[in-house]
Parts: structure tokens; C-alpha cells; sequence
């Protein structure tokens, strides 16, 4: 059964928040591949946050994750998908991937993410049709064809 969760536009309150959540779930995979610099990370936030505001994934009110999702012109794009580790687990991974995978059947258009070496998410997309396109020493780039 899929689990029930809505999203809304992330606003400038969710801006610490957005940064404590990718700290939480990322912060031992990036500092296995670059190591932590906090300074650098807040750089590297507010780059992002500049760039694009994600999605606030929320169950029964609460603010449980993220999500960047960028339809493009030859592919829809996945990122800044991160989960509170209380909430993983439960399958609202899979519900979200199987969300992005109707927009992407709908928009013709592959899904293309891109996640850090070593972390443990690959599994996830994996068991949803994402195949590997390339690797470096940093990253894993993937892929799902439209079906």
C-alpha cells in the first residue's frame, strides 16, 4: 500500500531546516567522499537554494523530507531527495519514485538523479528501473527509460 504524504513549495523558513535534513541523511556520505566541512556546506546550501527551492515532503503535517523534481526538455530530473531517518523505511521512498515515474510516462521523458558513492539509495532506485549511465570517484548517475 502506498503511503500518504503531500508536498509544498519550500519557503524561506525551510531553509534551515532544508540544510538540517541533508545533514542528517547525508552527512556521513559526503564526508566518506569529500569529507565534512560545514562552512562548505552552507556554501554549497545556499547555491542551491538560489538555484532551485525543492519540495517539502510532509506526513499528517509534518515535515518529513525533500524533493527537487525539474522537468526538462529531453528528461525529468530527480534530486534533493532526502527522507528523515524516523520516516525510511516505511515505503514513502518507493511512493514518491512511483509518483515521479507517472510524470515521466506522461511526459515521455527519462528520469535522470544523480546520488554520492556509497550511499545506500542506490538499492532503492535500482529496484524501480534506474540503471547506471556513469560513475566518477564522487558520484553514481542514473537513469530510467520511459517504459
Amino acid at each position: 500500500m502506498a503511503i500518504s504524504y503531500l508536498t509544498r513549495a519550500a519557503i524561506e523558513s525551510d531553509y534551515e531546516f532544508l540544510f538540517e535534513l541533508k545533514k542528517t541523511t547525508e552527512k556521513q556520505a559526503i564526508a566518506n567522499v569529500f569529507g565534512w566541512d560545514e562552512s562548505i556546506q552552507w556554501q554549497i546550501h545556499k547555491q542551491e537554494w538560489k538555484q532551485a527551492k525543492p519540495l517539502i515532503i510532509q506526513i499528517d503535517g509534518e515535515d518529513v523530507g525533500s524533493v527537487l523534481i525539474e522537468q526538462r526538455d529531453s528528461e525529468i530530473y530527480l534530486g534533493r531527495f532526502f527522507i528523515l531517518p524516523h520516516i525510511q523505511g516505511r515505503g514513502l521512498g518507493g511512493t514518491i519514485i512511483q509518483d515521479v515515474i507517472k510524470m515521466s510516462q506522461k511526459a515521455q521523458l527519462p528520469i535522470s538523479l544523480l546520488y554520492l558513492q556509497g550511499n545506500r539509495v542506490g538499492q532503492l532506485y535500482r529496484r524501480y528501473g534506474f540503471v547506471v549511465t556513469s560513475e566518477t570517484d564522487q558520484f553514481v548517475y542514473m537513469q530510467r527509460p520511459v517504459a
